[in-house]
């Protein structure tokens, strides 16, 4: 430390004597100068004293200081700054004594500033004030070499990082995007598990999520008796069969009509039944995430689910994307109407306290409604009401509550398992 010490020392003290000009020049000799600029070192535009008073002053407003300090200043050209303030490039102007910038340089004028005589930049100044400052800088390369290649080497770690993020993100998109087009052209596994849905309620076994992937479906069930051929039980909630295996035929009986919807893709495709929800979903987390969640269900609903009423409340960016053309528009949350919930329902746990319900409709709200909003929504769209929303955002007590996360995954908390979300 001491001898680092010493080095400043013997660094700052080369640096006061490679500038005896500087120190033996009467302070009003020496003065801070700028050169007007040309239009090739301007950008391709003509320099102007605003121009010249943001570079060195930081502020446009102090020009007239540095037209005061010139005004009728003859210059080497035979011209002079007037109160036009039109300045020409190559000219030498005074700047105020605070001046620090790109442009500043020390020059020194004659006492008789005001007779014919040019203002003149002091070469051997400016020659030694480059060496203390190079001396300086070498001094402190050697004394501070160690940090300065930590410095570089993480300022490396994190351009590499950053480039292998960026990489992540491209990759992650082109995945959702291709998602997203799997889903469009998908015929297959939509039917697989709305055929495995009918099948287990059926056999009064309701199953509240699917996952359909090339060789297997998987649903996550409430019944609490073993299951029937072809189903296997995993665990006490989760039965998988072959997805070419068929059940015997349904016997009907008036079950519920399931209301399968898309999340998104992970081992499979999984598919939620909003006749579970019997409340509201919230999915927080990532804005951009959760409305691509949102436009592809409503596109499921559109395509398999046409005859349910969707009703919408836009918020500050605009409606929900992907409504279907004959979506009810509303002004607020205070337009859905109260009914009252059916009889037995209860509160609990989500597998507790949720019931299939034949939906009368579902609200999409496209943003976080106020506290008096949200105790109208919660009560518009309760348990046994046959009414559901969704809504972007985190809403304290909802029933179902979906996280979207920034790289396109969507967490459901519910039934534990991750997904990803297509994108729009």
């Amino acid at each position: 430390m001491i001898r680092r010490a010493v080095m400043l020392l013997t660094a700052i003290l080369a640096a006061v004597l490679a500038v005896p000009g500087v120190v033996s020049a009467a302070p009003d000799d020496i003065v801070k100068v700028a050169i007007v600029r040309t239009s090739e070192q301007n950008g391709g535009r003509a320099d102007t004293l605003p121009q010249i008073a943001q570079r060195n002053l930081g502020d446009r407003a102090r020009a007239t200081e540095i037209l005061d300090l010139n005004r009728a200043r003859p210059q080497r050209d035979g011209g002079a700054l007037t109160d036009s303030g039109e300045v020409r490039p190559g000219w030498i102007l005074l700047l105020p004594d605070d001046a620090e910038g790109p442009d500043v340089q020390l020059g020194r004028v004659n006492s008789d500033t005001t007779g014919g005589s040019d203002s003149l930049l002091t070469g051997q100044v400016v020659a030694a004030v480059a060496g203390a400052v190079i001396l300086a800088l070498l001094s402190l390369l050697v004394i501070f070499r160690r940090r300065i290649g930590r410095g570089v080497r993480d300022r490396y770690r994190a351009y590499r990082d950053n480039a292998r993020w960026h990489q992540q993100i491209q990759e992650r998109m082109r995945a959702r995007a291709e998602l997203a087009a799997e889903f469009a052209a998908d015929q297959r596994r939509p039917a697989l598990a709305r055929q495995a849905s009918v099948e287990l309620a059926a056999d009064t076994v309701e199953a509240y999520a699917l996952r359909v992937d090339e060789h297997t479906v998987t649903a996550w069930v409430t019944a609490d008796h073993q299951p029937r051929q072809p189903w296997h039980a995993e665990t006490d909630v989760v039965w998988t069969r072959p997805a070419t295996a068929t059940a015997s035929p349904p016997s009907g009986g008036g079950a519920v009509a399931p209301c399968l919807v898309r999340v998104g893709g992970e081992d499979g495709t999984l598919f939620v039944d909003l006749t579970w929800l019997d409340g509201v979903l919230a999915i927080r987390g990532s804005a951009g995430v959760a409305i691509d969640v949102v436009a592809n269900l409503l596109a499921d609903l559109t395509r398999f689910r046409p005859d349910l009423p969707v009703l919408s409340v836009p918020g500050l960016g605009g409606e929900p994307p992907g409504l279907p053309r004959n979506a009810v528009r509303l002004r607020s949350v205070g337009e859905l109407r109260i009914d009252a919930p059916a009889s037995g329902t209860d509160d609990g746990m989500v597998r507790l306290a949720a019931r299939r319900r034949s939906l009368t409709s579902l609200a999409v709200i496209a943003e976080m409604p106020s506290p008096e909003e949200a105790e109208h929504l919660l009560a518009a769209c309760g348990p046994g009401t046959g009414q559901i929303a969704i809504v972007l955002g985190d809403l304290p007590g909802a029933r179902w509550r979906w996280n979207a996360e920034a790289d396109g995954k969507v967490r459901l908390p519910e039934i534990g398992l991750t997904v990803t979300a297509p994108s729009r």
